[in-house]
């Protein structure tokens, strides 16, 4: 996973984001120190929700669901594909020749996770809010 850093103004006053992307199930280490989690699936991936489920279940044993602010992504697109970083916060190129991943919803690449599936899942979390982003549109990219 990578780490990264951003200041971001919140009521006029300066804070430090320190982000990790980890790689795998919640650990009670992980869950004694997270603030905040965001659990990021892909729209036309089944599986990629059901693990999003699956994790958030585990962090919930760790932690009670008050004690963690989640954010839950559905994004439009294949997850990890050029999402790739050296650890300094700046995206690798695809290699040449290599075909641009998909990035939004098509009739080739149909849309499996609806609004409401997506909706109720943070609405079970409690404390969640929902995002769909698409970074073909600039949909949610920013915020």
């Amino acid at each position: 996973g990578g780490q990264f850093k951003r200041e971001v103004m919140v009521d006029g006053q300066s804070h430090l984001l320190l982000i990790r992307e980890e790689g795998g199930a919640p650990d009670a280490k992980f869950a004694s120190w997270a603030d905040a989690v965001i659990f990021v699936f892909s729209l036309e991936n089944e599986s990629s929700f059901e693990e999003v489920t699956q994790l958030h279940a585990l962090l919930s044993g760790y932690r009670g669901a008050s004690e963690v602010a989640l954010a839950l992504v559905g994004t439009q697109g294949e997850l990890g594909t050029w999402d790739q970083t050296d650890g300094d916060g700046e995206g690798t190129t695809p290699p040449p020749h290599s075909p641009a991943p998909p990035d939004k919803i098509s009739s080739s690449n149909p849309r499996v996770i609806e609004d409401a599936r997506a909706q109720a899942l943070c609405g079970d979390m409690k404390r969640c809010l929902y995002y769909e982003t698409c970074a073909t549109y600039g949909l949610n990219v920013d915020r």
